[in-house]
């Protein structure tokens, strides 16, 4: 295959519309809302194609496809990235000024060295008496969180007096927004919610069969490996999508094992910050409910609450897919995070892989003892002084054979039954070191023993 240009488009908004896929249904209900002045909240995760709606909406004959030209031409439309505003209340204006008169034929060319609250209001004035409606493009609105209250009342104050047509893309729920507002938001019912999650399969399908048609390379026979490292969401599918055509250019895709476990270290190596950065702002419901997916489990019914509640929140942020974490590589991810035994020492309940498990006092004693003491090197007389403290005054009452018992009996709750991790280690002449390793480590030490 002779090399050529790489087509997938990475770290960066697409702003060609010959290089976006997907989202029709997305972009007429915005398109349909702004044109009757609703205020519109487009909700996603970083990297799920929020700013590239945006710039899409910059597009006239993106537009064109949803509005009738003699109502599109009444329209200004303003894109504001609030990343480069979030310093207070007078970077917003004077960013938003600068983008109005960007957007705005008859603007003058920079805004005034002054630019407050007045002169934005001005400037709208101005805009109303020459029949232009502004549509406001607002990308990045959560970090403007933080300011102070008054900026929203003016903020809120304008949308209303100037019937302002707004979109803003954010990752947070706007009745999530300002705490000390009360009803969580200062919008109140102002802003309806538009979620952007997952493609669509159809989408998947389109996106693959172009991407084919211009690489010259067959990407809807490798849809089930980029399904598999990148599920279908739009960042990480031209990901995948990218790594495939890369390797294509050195090798023939065979998808042999050996191939597919090198394309999946290169995903990770290329997506690990993402990763890490969605797992950090998910709550704290949604971090467990996926660490039981990830363990191919689910909670007893009577703990099940909380996990059924996160499910659709995860599906509609596109990282559930089919009842399944939506990439492989993201499961391994949340795999990393969580230990394979875990003791809660308040409650004294022990999970072995999610799973609650009943120990007897002393095999509960020993595991709580290990655990304090992971990585190190425990005698017999450690355990015996901290497993019978009965015995404290009379060390001969702890035999070997006890102890050993009750090891035997701790190692058949804990370590995997055919032997290919062990979590209690016997140390020659010393003694036993307790290794909690990661659900991850645990099995793909198992399988890497195994291949060994």
């Amino acid at each position: 295959m002779s090399e050529q240009r790489n087509p997938f488009v990475l770290g960066k908004p697409i702003k060609a519309p010959a290089d976006f896929f997907g989202r029709g249904h997305e972009l007429r209900e915005l398109i349909e809302s702004v044109a009757h002045r609703q205020p519109v909240a487009l909700l996603g995760e970083h990297r799920c194609g929020n700013t590239s709606i945006l710039y899409q909406m910059l597009n006239p004959e993106v537009r064109a496809r949803f509005l009738p030209a003699e109502q599109d031409a009444q329209m200004l439309y303003v894109f504001v990235n609030a990343q480069l505003a979030a310093e207070g209340p007078d970077a917003f204006h004077r960013r938003l000024a600068k983008a109005l008169l960007r957007a705005d034929p008859d603007g003058a060319d920079d805004p005034p060295s002054t630019v407050d609250n007045f002169w934005i209001e001005d400037y709208l004035e101005d805009l109303a008496d020459r029949g232009r409606q502004p549509v406001l493009l607002l990308d990045e609105f959560e970090v403007l969180a933080g300011f102070e209250a008054f900026f929203w009342e003016w903020f809120r104050g304008l949308i209303i007096e100037y019937d302002l047509a707004i979109v803003v893309a954010t990752r947070v729920e706007l009745g999530e927004f300002r705490d000390e507002w009360g009803s969580g938001s200062p919008f109140f019912n102002m802003f309806r919610s538009l979620y952007v999650g997952s493609f669509a399969p159809d989408e998947v399908q389109h996106f693959l069969d172009v991407m084919s048609t211009r690489s010259g390379l067959d990407f809807l026979a490798l849809r089930p490996l980029i399904e598999d490292l990148a599920g279908r969401f739009p960042y990480f599918m031209q990901v995948a999508g990218a790594l495939c055509y890369d390797r294509a250019q050195r090798e023939p895709l065979t998808c042999s094992a050996d191939q597919v476990a090198r394309l999946a270290a290169e995903f990770r190596v290329r997506t690990e910050a993402h990763l890490e950065d969605i797992w950090l702002k998910l709550p704290a419901a949604e971090r467990e409910a996926l660490t039981w997916l990830a363990v191919a489990d689910r909670p007893d019914p009577r703990d099940a609450l909380a996990f059924n509640q996160a499910i659709p929140s995860l599906r509609r942020r596109g990282y559930v897919v089919e009842e399944r974490i939506f990439s492989s590589v993201f499961a391994d991810f949340v795999r990393h995070q969580l230990k394979r035994i875990g003791l809660n020492r308040e409650t004294g309940e022990v999970r072995i892989e999610k799973r609650t498990v009943e120990l007897p006092p002393k095999e509960f004693a020993l595991l709580r003892f290990m655990l304090e003491n992971e990585g190190d090197v425990i005698t017999k007389e450690d355990i015996a002084a901290a497993v019978w403290p009965e015995y404290r005054l009379d060390a001969t009452g702890v035999t070997d054979a006890m102890i050993q018992k009750t090891i035997s009996r701790l190692r058949k709750e804990v370590d995997l039954a055919d032997g290919g991790f062990q979590h209690i280690e016997s140390v020659r002449g010393q003694g036993y070191r307790f290794q909690n390793a990661s659900v991850y480590e645990v099995y793909h030490k198992r399988t890497d023993g195994d291949g060994g």
